[in-house]
């Protein structure tokens, strides 16, 4: 449901830019770093939580996808949130919650308690990206958007590379409730950075009606035409097994894939995760630029989506079937080219109107975000169930991987095949803006 919206009292001048617009951006810039950080440092201390903690893959695996559940169930409330109380206020309460998070994963003592406090964590990152771009969407010229979401992309994927080399030398000095304990400070001050940084002019003034208080709950019902097109029905399963998968693998399992399939150190880990994440900054840094250059050359985004989404594949399949010598080469490469995936939600944003294009975006991270933690945990229980019938980690991991790539290689048969499957009267066209 649209709820109009009343001139704040200090109103901003569209579009946003100068000095005003590169404070805004560093806000959020900083914000997401940290919480890409976040996500994804489990893959570094996973072998400290299992010394100190005593827990299997499977337990493993559940606690660090706690954070996707939590990211996963903010998903449907957090576009209504951004339409009615604005991203400042948004995020800066949500990001609280994830301060409350971190206290509760570096004291616990207990696996619950980590897990509990994964769950918040998830939660309260989970608009550090949609606020920023619902920001930029309202207040930033349309040219802009791209070149934007991609320096987004950018400074979480520097996010990832911080939690590699650097939280490896620290680990051994300050081990991982130290560590912790300065992401609880950093998630402090990002709370102020939010709410004090974003003008507070920025922010919408719902008027509601006692009509439209009464259907107050009936934004759910706009998710309906989504969910119903052929356009949703075609990338469902890639969303789920293919781009959650690779965020399951990227936040965890890839450290010891590197670990236990290759038998690499604890520091060459950290160099090679650190490598890893390298690729993916290069690739959407690549990303600023090639929409534009396939539009001037009269390429469909989808088309190339679909070709690199293959390839990607293709070289994650080669990092398991060929020799381990030459695997982390091929993963490096599968990097490079999972940054597609970024193009292929912007390209999925297109076929509806901008009134539900924020409502868009979150019903593909539903997918991603919930298959993200069902292939975290999986993997995790396939493992412990392998080892359990004589498998070494070795081969636990690898088979694990191996079952992911079978399914995510259905997922994009089905992509390339649905158009021909699906009724083509659901398939809606590119909305008009």
């Amino acid at each position: 449901m649209n709820i109009p919206l009343q001139t704040p009292r200090k109103t901003l001048i569209y579009p946003i830019q100068g000095w005003l617009g590169l404070r805004i951006f560093l806000c959020f810039a900083f914000v997401y770093l940290l919480s890409y950080g976040i996500r994804g440092i489990n893959a570094i201390i996973a072998p400290n939580l299992i010394a100190d903690m005593g827990i299997s893959n499977t337990i493993l695996g559940v606690m660090s996808a706690a954070f996707f559940i939590g990211f996963f169930m903010m998903q449907l409330p957090l576009g209504h949130w951004l339409d009615q109380y604005g991203s400042r206020k948004s995020e800066s309460f949500l990001l609280l919650i994830a301060v409350l998070g971190s206290v509760l994963f570096v004291t616990a003592q207990e696996v619950s308690f980590l897990t509990l406090g994964r769950w918040f964590i998830g939660i309260g990152v989970s608009s550090c990206l949609m606020s920023a771009f619902a920001f930029y969407g309202r207040w930033f010229k349309p040219e802009y958007q791209g070149p934007l979401a991609s320096a987004m992309l950018m400074c979480g994927t520097a996010g990832a590379m911080l939690m590699t080399i650097p939280v490896q030398m620290a680990l051994p000095t300050l081990g991982w409730r130290g560590i912790f304990w300065i992401m609880v400070v950093l998630l402090v001050i990002s709370v102020f950075v939010i709410y004090f940084g974003i003008p507070k002019a920025s922010d919408p003034t719902p008027v509601v009606s006692k009509h439209q208080q009464k259907k107050s709950f009936d934004w759910l019902q706009a998710y309906l035409p989504i969910i119903q097109s052929g356009n949703f029905k075609q990338v469902f399963p890639m969303g789920i097994f293919n781009i959650g998968g690779f965020y399951a693998i990227q936040t965890l399992w890839l450290g010891n894939w590197f670990r236990d399939y290759i038998g690499l150190s604890e520091p060459e880990v950290a160099n090679y995760l650190f490598l890893f994440n390298l690729m993916l900054l290069l690739g959407y840094a690549a990303n600023m630029f090639i929409p534009r250059i396939l539009q001037q050359m009269g390429l469909s985004i989808f088309k190339y989506v679909a070709i690199f989404s293959g390839l990607a594949l293709l070289m994650q399949a080669l990092a398991l079937y060929m020799p381990k010598e030459h695997s982390a080469i091929y993963l490096f490469l599968f990097a490079l080219l999972s940054t597609v995936f970024i193009l292929g939600q912007s390209v999925f944003n297109q076929f509806f109107p901008r009134s539900i294009s924020g409502k868009a975006s979150t019903s593909i991270n539903i997918l991603i975000f919930g298959g993200a933690f069902m292939i975290q945990w999986g993997i995790g229980f396939l493992m412990d169930w392998l080892i359990l019938q004589g498998s070494t980690k070795s081969e636990a991991i690898n088979s694990s991987f191996k079952v992911l790539i079978i399914l995510q290689g259905l997922s994009f048969l089905w992509m390339l095949v649905a158009p021909y499957v699906i009724k083509k009267r659901s398939f809606l066209p590119i909305a008009q803006r």
